[in-house]
């Protein structure tokens, strides 16, 4: 390797070292500045020191080599008791921590490090007694220990190659798509075959009949007879490939979920490493401000992509800023109102179904609602009416409620930052507070980037992805069931109206269908916002892999990406969040067009669908709807039974694996009932091995379908054999 490339890599190692080592640096003294007298931390903070120092020798930094060898003399003297540490020591030693991120960031981007900070620092530390015999001892000892350390089998990859390749395993996923697609073609090419051969064998026994009573020679016979043979041949030729096509669908499908999930595991990291930073911010702005404030973090280890971790960085960083500084009062403020001298800031990490969950809290004063609405009139902005709405609004623009311009705040972008970080990765941001109590924000997004969880829907033949994150439910809606309400169409609920309006009216040129039947509505929650979107078709939900789109491109804002479908179709990802921005922002007529003819559903069927899977349960609901069912929902077996009882039905689906009452259990029920044992049921499920298929036949099941072959129309077919 050539001398400067192999000093170039020498530092892009060391830079990545220094970032390790000062995230441990921070740490440390943080905890010996509670316990000054914590011998394991201080021999922790010399090894640090010590492990930089050789690490800066090999990279080629005398100035960091230097800064670090007066740094472990400082410290071994504070080890070996022969200083005591105060204040003046810690803000030196977090200067010391500081200086050396700076002199990272000089050398990453090519300059020199004299004019830095760090040339303060071996200013101020030169004047300090030279080390010790018993320093280089300790050298030895942690140089020894440091060897131990490092064995710890981890390799360091680069972040692009691992982008590329989670793009190559969603091009995997997408081709192992087009391999079920191919197998369902096979599927339906041996239906046709061995529909022709049958047909093929009453004709051909007509002929032979025919050529009998004629009296024919033996040539046509035999020639029919080996036209019967070929056409048998090649119904088994394809009933093989078909079963062939299907297992090995299933392995590449298995194979290239496999790979995506190690792939998507390998980008995974604990949420702690987003706020790492925190308790050091903390503590530098509570001194600044002479406050007193306590951090307190929660759900460390639940983990997300790297990339959501680069966005939520930005965003708790300013949102704990903004807590030291506007929420949390000055010790004696508190006292005066009965709290406790020191101010709590609370960050907390939580997984909630398919959405990363984070919320910042502080017990300080609460939003200053007068003086938000001041702001945002200065600004032009008319506040709303309604308190919760002014909080809304101050998220979505760039308010500062402070009349000066600090190092901390005044210029009303630190919001704007949250909303940027967040809106990167997809999420979405909301506030709550109580006066004179405290405030929370609550920060959701996907824990991946690298793929989503969408419903796939279609409008006006346009293949839509709509994030599952966003999706409350999918609903059947008949026209009668629409109201007014201000000129606008609403769907009533129980948590009160929604406004409903056709998704192409918000996706132009896309065109609204009027429907004089019912309507199929995805209702949508961002935040406490919820908008009824009228679709024409839900055809799945699945994983993809989404692409970005170009910026130049004259595209919708409410369009966030696009991905490849296994059918080799672009379906557009939307944004939820801008797609209620558009619909409720006034712009945009929310409603739907019905129409002309309306009629009363005559009395048609009613399915029980049964599975403790929300999103399953949606979908069937909705592909049931669609086809004129009435549909009733369980989440599992002993709720099915109680709804039976209450309502009836004539014909249950439901899912195998379910707490309290599973499927078998539910079926046995069914066929031990005196009022309900001709009823007929479906068992849908994953469990799809001979022993399983065979229980639930013997549970008295009428037909058991595996999802890995689940198809709508086979369902439907199925349902309507069963209800005759």
């Amino acid at each position: 390797m050539k001398r400067d490339k192999l000093a170039e890599r020498l530092l892009g190692v060391f830079l990545t070292e220094l970032d390790d080592q000062l995230r441990t640096m921070n740490a440390v003294l943080l905890a010996l500045e509670a316990n000054p007298t914590d011998s394991e931390q201080l021999k922790t903070l010399f090894r640090v020191a010590h492990t930089l120092k050789g690490a800066a020798r090999a990279a080629g930094a005398p100035v960091i080599e230097e800064a670090c060898h007066r740094l472990e003399t400082f410290l071994a003297q504070a080890r070996d008791g022969a200083i005591g540490l105060t204040p003046r020591h810690f803000d030196l030693l977090f200067g010391a921590a500081d200086a050396l991120a700076d002199a990272g960031a000089h050398l990453r981007a090519g300059t020199q490090l004299e004019p830095s900070r760090l040339a303060a620092l071996v200013e101020s530390l030169a004047s300090l007694p030279p080390e010790s015999a018993q320093v280089e001892t300790a050298f030895a000892a942690s140089e020894n220990i440091q060897r131990h350390e490092r064995s710890n089998g981890l390799v360091r990859v680069p972040a692009e190659k691992l982008d590329t390749l989670l793009s190559s395993g969603g091009d995997l996923l997408v081709t192992s798509g087009r391999f079920v697609s191919r197998a369902a073609a096979l599927d339906a090419l041996l239906e046709t075959v061995t529909r022709g051969a049958t047909e093929w064998r009453h004709t051909s026994r007509s002929v032979r009949l025919a050529l009998d009573r004629a009296g024919a020679t033996p040539g046509p016979a035999r020639a029919l007879t080996r036209m019967d043979d070929h056409l048998l041949r090649t119904v088994q030729d394809v009933r093989h490939l078909s079963r062939a096509a299907r297992e090995d669908a299933r392995t590449v499908v298995r194979v290239a979920e496999d790979v995506l999930h190690h792939l998507r595991s390998v980008r995974m990291r604990p949420v702690s490493e987003a706020w790492e930073a925190l308790p050091r911010v903390v503590r530098d702005l509570a001194s600044t401000t002479g406050k007193e404030v306590d951090l307190e973090l929660r759900g460390g280890d639940v983990e997300a992509d790297r990339a959501v971790l680069d966005g939520l960085r930005e965003a708790l960083l300013q949102l704990v800023r903004n807590a030291v500084d506007h929420g949390i009062e000055p010790a004696g403020a508190r006292a005066k109102t009965g709290k406790p001298r020191r101010g709590r800031i609370t960050v907390a990490a939580a997984r909630s179904g398919d959405r990363l969950v984070l919320t910042v809290s502080d017990d300080g004063t609460g939003l200053d609602i007068p003086a938000i609405r001041v702001s945002l009139e200065r600004r032009g902005i008319a506040a709303p009416a309604a308190d919760a709405e002014v909080g809304r609004l101050m998220l979505e623009t760039n308010v500062s409620t402070r009349e000066e311009v600090t190092t901390i705040s005044g210029r009303g972008i630190g919001l704007d930052i949250v909303r940027t970080a967040v809106a990167r990765i997809r999420g979405t941001a909301a506030v709550t507070w109580e006066a004179g109590r405290g405030t929370s924000f609550k920060l959701e997004c996907p824990p991946t980037l690298a793929t989503l969880r969408v419903l796939i829907v279609r409008v006006a033949s346009q293949s839509l992805a709509i994030p599952t994150m966003h999706v409350e439910r999918l609903l059947r809606v008949k026209p009668n069931e629409i109201k007014q309400a201000e000129g606008q169409s609403v769907l009533p609920t129980a948590n009160g109206p929604v406004p409903l309006v056709a998704l192409a009216r918000l996706l132009p040129p896309l065109v609204e269908r009027p429907d004089a039947g019912a309507l199929l509505v995805v209702l949508l929650r961002v935040g406490e916002r919820r908008l009824g979107a009228v679709v024409d078709e839900a055809v799945t939900e699945q994983e993809l892999v989404v692409r970005p789109l170009d910026f130049s491109l004259d595209r919708p804002s409410q369009v966030s990406g696009a991905a490849l479908l296994a059918t080799g179709e672009i379906a557009l990802v939307l944004d939820p969040a801008r797609l209620l921005t558009v619909a409720l922002g006034g712009d945009v007529d929310v409603g739907v067009t019905l129409g002309d003819a309306s009629r009363e559903a005559a009395a048609v069927p009613r399915i029980l669908v049964v599975d403790d899977s929300l999103t399953t349960r949606t979908l069937e609901e909705s592909v049931l709807q669609a086809a004129g069912y009435d549909v009733l929902t369980a989440v599992d077996g002993s709720d099915a039974w109680r709804l039976l009882q209450e309502h009836g039905c004539d014909l249950i689906v439901a899912d195998v694996e379910m707490p309290r009452m599973d499927g078998f259990e539910l079926c046995e029920a069914v066929r031990k009932s005196t009022r309900w044992k001709t009823l007929p049921v479906v068992l849908v499920t994953a469990m799809e091995t001979p022993e399983h298929r065979a229980r639930g036949l013997d549970a008295g099941a009428d037909a058991y379908i595996g999802k890995s072959s689940f198809d709508q129309q086979y369902l439907l077919d199925t349902i309507r054999d069963l209800l005759g």
